[in-house]
């Protein structure tokens, strides 16, 4: 499979540059949080998870997930479903709502809801129908195009390296790798033997993803040889993970709880912005989320879920960060 390359790869470009990409995260990578991420990368962050189904039908609430703001590029709308006329009618349908940077395929996501249309992890097992999704998806857009996979459905059955195989003879831009299998699903060891194997094979950039929680978790993934690292689950609580790697430094140790607050009456603009007088249910999640690992922050989520009253909210809020030690 490794073989020189004779066409230019805008994202092998783009990621020498860019090294740190943002995870889908449904509920998470919205427009207002994508907006609030930008202060800290300039590098690519992928929508929420989007059906194509949806999108086909001109649903207007899946439209609205694929419709960016100006601060949005360079981004990645991701798309999943099963039927492949569906994933073509689906990227036209948003370059018709947006210009994005490019396009990914979810191969990997583990919940019901997705298992149930066929799609996400599902494909897993359904190559033949991964062939043709990449081929439709590959006709509709001479874009990037990436699939994000897991290495397969349980250990005994990784399908990692056949999936890289029909990423290269489609001609797909990019393969990113969570390190699990579906069976595992957002726990068990990262097998970073395998993102090394499919770095090796591979001609096309390998995004590794897995765990990336620090400066020391990214540097193992990119010792594997991948070509950039997605960080997931660690942008809920510490969204300036960005910065922090980019300064060889743990996120921890970037901010103190004044400046964390700073951010929370940012992101709260924002939320407004967006959602108007519905904005106190999610500003009090990302409230919780961000007192991860500041003292007396059991106490903290105990309080601020007692109350739906906006004033002693935001004074809750105030009170956490601005007078906590951390």
């Amino acid at each position: 499979m490794k073989q020189e390359s004779t066409q230019f790869n805008n994202l092998s470009r783009f990621l020498a540059n860019n090294p740190i990409v943002a995870a889908p995260m449904a509920g998470i990578t919205n427009r207002s949080y994508r907006k609030f991420l930008r202060k800290f990368t300039d590098g690519l962050i992928f929508t929420e998870m989007v059906s194509v189904e949806g999108l086909k039908r001109e649903i207007n609430k899946t439209v609205d997930y694929i419709k960016l703001s100006k601060s949005d590029n360079p981004i990645i709308i991701q798309l999943f479903g099963y039927n492949e006329k569906s994933f073509s009618d689906a990227i036209k349908i948003c370059e018709d709502y947006s210009k994005p940077f490019g396009f990914d395929i979810n191969m990997g996501c583990p919940v019901k809801k997705v298992l149930k249309t066929g799609g996400g992890s599902n494909l897993l097992k359904d190559l033949k129908q991964v062939k043709k999704i990449f081929r439709y998806a590959r006709k509709q857009t001479d874009k990037t195009l990436t699939a994000k996979i897991r290495l397969g459905w349980d250990k005994n059955s990784y399908v990692y390296k056949d999936i890289l195989q029909l990423a290269h003879d489609e001609g797909l831009d990019g393969l990113i790798i969570h390190a699990r299998t579906k069976s595992d699903m957002f726990s068990g060891d990262i097998d970073y033997l395998a993102l090394e194997n499919a770095a090796q094979l591979s001609t096309i950039p390998i995004i590794g993803n897995g765990n990336i929680t620090d400066l020391s978790s990214y540097k193992k993934i990119m010792e594997t040889g991948v070509k950039a690292a997605m960080i997931g689950r660690a942008i809920m609580h510490s969204p300036w993970i960005f910065k922090a790697i980019a300064e060889n430094k743990n996120p921890e140790f970037l901010l103190d709880s004044k400046g964390i607050y700073s951010l929370l009456m940012e992101l709260k603009e924002y939320e407004i912005e967006e959602r108007g007088k519905n904005y106190l249910n999610i500003l009090k999640k990302y409230a919780v989320f961000f007192s991860k690992n500041l003292p007396n922050a059991a106490n903290f989520r105990k309080q601020i879920y007692s109350t739906s009253d906006e004033k002693e909210v935001l004074q809750l809020i105030e009170n956490f960060f601005c007078n906590n030690p951390g």
